[in-house]
């Protein structure tokens, strides 16, 4: 969503970080380039206005004239005020009743049923007892919908009974509490446009089930749209937050930068994907960073920490250091990049990596998938030991995969190197090149000095 906003600004605070001395004439052009920036991406004009003026005053105080590297500093000025506008300090759901009631509203073909789905996964991971319903009458098969995908999740639904979206509700929350649920997340009604119907109906429920979160789910590609409807509902129902969705998709965006501060209603968080697992909470100040270029390291630890499965790591470390690790271990590894958003996606997180969008947007995961297929086409004695796969051999594997000998030639030769780096790895030398990789990352996002939470030790 922030793609091109990210470039634009990221291009100027890296510039801006690498002057030794800045000028107030040096200042106003750096804002004015922002300025533009921001304005394309459709950040509102108030919004704009007060970013600009905020860096200004900061960037003119008297300890930034001071500062041996006053580049640097302007851009964490910059780094700070973005922050503040995106919402601040990252805030958690309020779950502390039983069963807390997170309550979904938004207009119609915002996604509010499928991201009841995916926050039910995502809370699942957590560790917490969630079940769902809905008391959407309105649109078509919109129960039947969250039916589905709360079977692909696997948690229950509720059904409640009753004649009105508040009668429903109430009784799906006393089922949710009586079968001792942790959370029960409740699916409202949306209509194209706001009106009073749909508003009087959305408080009511609120009301009579006493929600613990309010959730506003807005579709980003809305535009400057997305501030009175997010304005029109917080005056309706106070909202406790906000959830972006189709944040994946190529528009501009900004409008987003707009919601947390002109309504106070934070985002909390986005849905990078139509896929169910592409949803993860929303931090102002990572986001802040990657605006800036400067990468997002706890996320992508964290996303590591979400899709490596940590047994089965612990396993394959095992086979690294007994040189045991074949070809179907490889196909395993290369599964795993793709759950964390394949290589464009993991670039994006790593500071310093300053590759244009273009580059990242042609970097596509084809050939990993193609790898993959030309493993999963051998046998199991072929991926143990690949010496054994000769012409014919590769003819039949090439043709399960829909490859060809010579893409097959060149994955074998590329596997043989990466066996003969994993058993350098092995020696001492690996282990002080281990020793180098996590001093360099200590320090970085409360890592501290070693590998990252939850990866295994070589």
């Amino acid at each position: 969503m922030f793609n091109r906003l990210s470039e634009k600004i990221g291009d100027i605070a890296h510039k801006l970080g690498g002057s030794a001395r800045v000028s107030e004439a040096d200042l106003d052009e750096t804002l004015r380039e922002m300025r533009l920036a921001l304005l394309e991406a459709d950040v509102a004009l108030p919004v704009v206005r007060h970013l600009m003026g905020t860096v200004r005053e900061q960037a003119l105080d008297a300890d930034v004239a001071k500062s041996l590297q006053p580049g640097q500093v302007i851009v964490k000025i910059l780094h700070d005020v973005l922050t503040d506008i995106l919402g601040g300090e990252r805030r958690d759901l309020d779950l502390s009743k039983i069963p807390s009631v997170i309550l979904l509203c938004g207009l119609q073909g915002a996604g509010k049923t499928t991201t009841a789905g995916k926050l039910a996964r995502f809370l699942v991971g957590q560790g917490k007892k969630v079940a769902v319903t809905s008391v959407d009458a309105t649109r078509p098969a919109a129960r039947e919908q969250l039916q589905v995908l709360a079977t692909q999740v696997d948690v229950p639904y509720i059904a409640g009974s009753g004649v009105t979206a508040a009668e429903m509700a109430q009784s799906a929350v006393f089922e949710a509490g009586r079968s001792g649920y942790h959370v029960l997340i409740l699916d409202t009604a949306g209509r194209q446009v706001v009106d009073d119907s749909l508003m009087a109906e959305i408080s009511d429920v609120a009301d009579k089930v006493q929600a613990s979160e309010r959730l506003l789910v807005l579709d980003a590609m809305t535009g400057q749209t997305a501030l009175p409807i997010a304005e029109q509902f917080h005056a309706a129902v106070t909202m406790t937050g906000c959830i972006l969705t189709k944040t994946d998709a190529d528009m501009r965006g900004g409008a987003a930068l707009s919601v947390a501060h002109s309504t106070g209603v934070a985002i909390r968080y986005v849905g990078t994907g139509e896929k169910i697992e592409a949803f993860e909470a929303f931090d102002p100040g990572r986001m802040a960073g990657r605006i800036l270029g400067q990468g997002d390291v706890v996320g992508l630890v964290e996303k590591i920490q979400s899709t490596v499965d940590q047994a089965q790591a612990e396993k394959t470390v095992a086979k690294i250091n007994k040189g045991q690790f074949d070809l179907g271990d490889f196909a395993e590894q290369l599964g795993q990049m793709q759950n964390m958003g394949g290589m464009a996606g993991m670039l994006k997180m790593l500071p310093g990596v300053k590759l244009p969008q273009e580059a990242l947007a042609q970097m596509d995961d084809k050939p990993v998938k193609r790898m993959q297929a030309m493993v999963y086409s051998m046998t199991l004695k072929e991926r143990q030991f690949p010496k054994v796969i000769n012409g014919s051999r590769k003819k039949r594997i090439a043709m399960g995969s829909g490859t060809s000998v010579q893409d097959v030639n060149k994955m074998l030769k590329q596997f043989a190197q990466m066996q003969k780096m994993m058993k350098k790895m092995k020696g001492s030398k690996g282990k002080r090149m281990m020793a180098q990789l996590a001093g360099r990352f200590g320090g970085m996002g409360g890592m501290g000095g070693g590998m990252p939470p939850g990866m295994p030790k070589m």
